[in-house]
């Protein structure tokens, strides 16, 4: 087995490129932690299938932030009135609450086109001004190419001195409609209009990663 510079060779070094071998001088990620590692180790990682188990999760974690902690998130789509678990749990509510009470909300979700184009310029546009009417704060990116944007699903979860309670949800899953499935798979209740062969309340597969450890603060560094 071939070793890397002066590290000790590993199953993630097997796998995993140096920040040597990324060569990429303009990220400070790698950088960061002066090892010449580009991952992390030591962290924990649990894969939440499917929206309802992901939005069931990140209710749980909202709902029991202390008025000192941070929320940040950054998303493709946000929806405020899509439920998280049941009637009363709407994203857009959930936040608002909590900033209302002084956690710190920070969020940037892409600005999107209008709805017109079945995009959701005007669900954007609500979200935000719900949750920066109570004191957090959402921008709408649209600093993109023509017909492009940025695809981002992430939210980042942190209190002040309290390591072990920091964690990020990453993977495919938006804030939004048509996400909430679960493993039998009968679509959203709050659908969104796809193609008529997925019917009126469209399937959606897809996986969230919850992600406690130093991967985290690499993560952070995708947010506003």
């Amino acid at each position: 087995m071939e070793e890397r510079g002066n590290q000790e060779p590993s199953g993630a070094a097997d796998w995993l490129l140096s920040a040597e071998e990324r060569g990429n001088p303009d990220s400070d990620i790698d950088r960061r932690r002066d090892d010449g590692r580009g991952w992390t180790e030591g962290n924990q990682v649990e894969a939440l299938v499917d929206g309802a188990a992901y939005f069931a999760r990140l209710y749980e974690v909202l709902t029991s932030l202390d008025d000192d902690a941070f929320v940040h998130l950054c998303d493709w789509r946000g929806d405020g009135d899509e439920r998280l678990t049941r009637p009363g749990s709407e994203l857009g509510t959930v936040l608002a609450d909590v900033a209302r009470r002084g956690v710190s909300v920070r969020g940037l979700i892409w600005r999107s086109h209008p709805h017109q184009v079945h995009l959701s310029e005007q669900e954007a546009i609500h979200l935000a001004e719900a949750v920066n009417e109570a004191g957090g704060q959402i921008l709408l990116d649209e600093r993109v190419r023509r017909a492009g944007c940025h695809h981002q699903k992430l939210v980042l979860v942190r209190h002040p001195g309290r390591e072990d309670d920091v964690v990020a949800f990453v993977g495919g899953i938006d804030l939004c409609h048509g996400r909430h499935d679960d493993h039998r798979h009968e679509g959203d209740p709050q659908a969104i209009e796809l193609d008529q062969r997925y019917g009126p309340r469209p399937p959606w597969h897809d996986v969230q990663l919850q992600v406690r450890g130093p991967a985290v603060n690499d993560l952070a560094g995708h947010l506003p």
